[in-house]
């Protein structure tokens, strides 16, 4: 620790190194040491605001806070928009000075878990003049959970303080550390990264977490402390130069292959949902093998579709996308000329690039499905003459009267091939092979694909004829997934009229990891998955109510398909879990750790296997990159990834299965040990969590610079910041949640 930071504390002495940086801007400051007395203090208060009419920031200064040891974030008070007056300057003063000793025992009980002394609360206090920001945010020089090669950047429109105390996520972007200033199209990106390179060679460091502003387009920086990560991966200034090769290499490739594409990781079959954020090799081949390759495709063909048959999935940067193009052609009714149809989608990717955010609702949003008023828009936009839409419209009808028959006949039929393929896969003898296994599995996922694409089709069309209508309020009651028949046998447990033997055969198969061959299935640990579930007493209102929609047939069909969506997918998972068991005995008798077979793809994996050779090494030269969520051919920069208002941060990579304990307020007496406990805000009035004996944070709001994320940070405590509303309230209403730090995910256990 300096002899500075002993008289102003932590904050005061970064502040003072930053304005001793040549073109760096700091907002003018004072520093009032502790030792001060009142009318010492008022003196220099009054010195400060002469000739000074603006608002007065009024900070905390502790000896360790914002050091090398420990942050001490948001433990003690801040007072923004304070009058320059000097009564009012020295009450803000007085308040900031008084929270040292109300935060005593929380500040000891964070420092004691950082290993440090901490003696006496007596704190300096900074007062700096407020500027009044278009823009303002932080920026750490690299992601949170490792040094990964990317500035991590969350800012919101005006004042910033709600990115810091977690009261909003703010708009997030990561940047690639060695991206060239000149590739920056923004200009106060531009300059935030230019002004952030030299506080880090001033500093020596690439390990900062820094708070600034934009006032009229002017940078000014307002705060710099260190991050306390432990356990980083450190990547070094060469590596950083060759992400960027990689990312340019890539983003060349992405132009020269897909430049009249558009690549989503949500767009159609929604690899994000089935593969997570960080899938190997084998899931996405598994995957592509089962649905991407050529599944989707050729079921949709039978069905009056006329796809390009050349498969849905691009993996760029071991990420798989789906094509946009594929994916349009595939709901291409036969009769569209291909000229025709590469018109509308023409339109579709650029209402895409106009909205990314749309590519997880293509189907509903953006695609034209049967006759009507979007079809109609989408070919005016496209320019098609009106003897040719005549022709277009005829091919939506005749797909219509195919959809219509292949729904009758389905009706009828769905029952007894959904209970042949069941047998077919209870039947299945243990020496079934891999082989034959993954094409049962394949079956299950045609028929999947089938009557999906039903369900979806009526839901369009009810939606097209009744806009106003909220469609999944009238459905309620009418789908039974698996989760509600769980919860049915569990209570049966319960009730001691189901054996806990029986409970597990039919939910053992489920896996919260969706397609990824090496998560874990309930049956690997029924104890969390199945035997800690409470009935919820409200689950039982869930029953179908009367309305005026329930005989038509747009809503009859959507309702029997989705029905049927969610009883197919539970049949084909089973037929899953068959293979992947199988395939980890076989990898176990030819001696083939799960992190070798994750590098490979199947057919590589399973030719080596069957010719008893060795598994082929996965090439390592290339550093993980962090790519976007949609990839628009010369618009996207790679370089730079920016994402939307709800981007969770999740610190630590472990895995967290506990039960859930919901706080709407701090409660000191809160009986929180041993729990997974879910907040509101990333209020760092919560901070006594982290010496509460709680296992995991999930908070609803709050970023990567709030201090709730700071602390979880320092303290390795698995945690979530900034889940989103949806995704709080579905968690808040389970007893039992899965927080995956390393796949990214938080899952309500059914």
């Amino acid at each position: 620790m300096s002899n500075l930071a002993k008289v102003v504390g932590g904050k005061a002495q970064n502040l003072t190194i930053l304005s001793s940086i040549a073109g760096i801007t700091v907002p003018r400051f004072m520093v009032l040491p502790a030792s001060l007395l009142r009318n010492e203090c008022e003196e220099r208060i009054k010195c400060f605001l002469q000739n000074y009419s603006g608002k007065i920031a009024v900070r905390s200064s502790g000896v360790l806070e914002d050091s090398s040891s420990a942050s001490f974030a948001g433990m003690y008070l801040t007072k923004l928009s304070v009058n320059a007056s000097v009564d009012a300057v020295m009450g803000a003063v007085e308040e900031v000075r008084k929270s040292g000793k109300l935060k005593e025992e929380t500040a000891q009980s964070y420092a004691a878990l950082q290993n440090i002394a901490l003696s006496g609360h007596d704190i300096a206090v900074v007062v700096q003049e407020m500027i009044h920001p278009d823009l303002s945010g932080v920026i750490f020089s690299h992601g949170l959970a490792a040094q990964d090669g990317y500035y991590s950047i969350s800012v919101v429109d005006g004042l910033g303080e709600a990115v810091v105390d977690g009261s909003v996520n703010g708009r997030l972007f990561r940047v690639a550390r060695g991206l060239a200033i000149e590739d920056l199209k923004e200009d106060w990106l531009a300059q935030l990264v230019s002004a952030m390179r030299e506080i880090e060679c001033h500093y020596g460091s690439d390990n900062l977490d820094v708070e600034f502003a934009f006032q009229n387009g002017k940078l000014s920086i307002l705060q710099c402390r260190p991050i306390s990560v432990l356990g980083v991966t450190r990547i070094d200034t060469v590596d950083e130069s060759k992400l960027v090769e990689q990312l340019k290499a890539v983003g060349q490739k992405v132009a020269a292959d897909f430049s009249d594409d558009v690549l989503g990781d949500m767009i159609d079959i929604n690899p994000l949902e089935l593969l997570g954020t960080n899938p190997s090799r084998l899931d996405i081949s598994i995957f592509g093998h089962l649905f991407a390759d050529t599944v989707v495709e050729r079921v949709r063909r039978t069905m009056g579709y006329d796809p390009l048959d050349i498969g849905l999935i691009r993996v760029v940067g071991e990420k798989p996308y789906v094509s946009l193009l594929a994916s349009a052609f595939s709901f291409r009714p036969q009769g569209v000329s291909t000229e025709t149809y590469k018109r509308m989608v023409g339109v579709y990717r650029r209402m895409l690039t106009a909205n990314p955010n749309l590519q997880s609702r293509v189907e509903f949003a953006v695609y034209a499905m049967s006759c009507g008023q979007k079809l109609d828009q989408v070919m005016r936009d496209a320019s098609i003459a009106e003897e040719e839409q005549a022709k277009v419209r005829m091919a939506f009808e005749r797909l219509s009267v195919a959809i219509n028959a292949m729904s009758q006949a389905s009706f009828v039929s769905f029952s007894g091939e959904l209970s042949a393929y069941q047998e077919q896969i209870d039947a299945l003898p243990d020496d079934t092979s891999l082989d034959l296994l993954l094409s049962h599995v394949a079956k299950g996922t045609e028929m999947f694909v089938r009557v999906a694409r039903l369900a979806f089709y009526w839901k369009n069309k009810f939606e097209e004829t009744y806009p106003a209508e909220d469609l999944n309020k009238l459905l309620v009651g009418r789908v039974h997934s698996s989760a509600s028949r769980m919860k049915a046998d569990i209570h049966a447990v319960q009730q001691g009229q189901l054996s806990r033997a029986a409970l597990v055969s039919r939910y053992g198969h489920l896996r919260p990891g969706q397609f990824s061959v090496f998560g874990e299935s309930y049956a690997d640990d029924p104890g969390h998955y199945l035997f800690s579930q409470r009935m919820n007493p409200q689950d039982h209102d869930n029953v179908a109510r009367p309305h005026k929609y329930e005989n038509e047939d747009a809503f009859k069909n959507f309702a029997l398909f989705m029905q049927a969506r969610e009883d197919t997918k539970f049949a084909f998972s089973r037929a899953l879990h068959l293979f992947i068991e199988k395939l980890k005995a076989v990898l176990l008798q030819h001696g083939v750790s799960s992190s070798q077979a994750a590098d490979c793809r199947w057919d590589d994996l399973r030719g080596a296997l069957e010719r008893g050779e060795m598994v082929p090494q996965a090439a390592t030269t290339h550093l993980p990159m962090i790519l976007p969520e949609v990839i628009i051919p010369q618009h996207t920069t790679l370089g730079v990834v920016a994402y939307g208002e709800a981007a969770p941060t999740f610190i630590t990579d472990k895995v967290i299965k506990a039960n859930v304990c919901v706080l709407a307020r701090p409660q000191r007496d809160a009986k929180v040990e041993g729990a997974l406990v879910l907040i509101p805000s990333a209020d760092p009035g919560y901070d006594f969590l982290f010496h509460s004996g709680v296992v995991g944070i999930i908070t609803k709001s709050g970023g990567p610079a709030s201090h709730m994320c700071i602390r979880a940070i320092e303290l390795q405590m698995p945690s979530c910041i900034g889940c989103g509303e949806s995704v709080f309230n579905a968690v808040a209403n389970a007893r039992v949640v899965v927080l995956d730090c390393s796949l990214k995910q938080i899952l309500a256990s059914a």
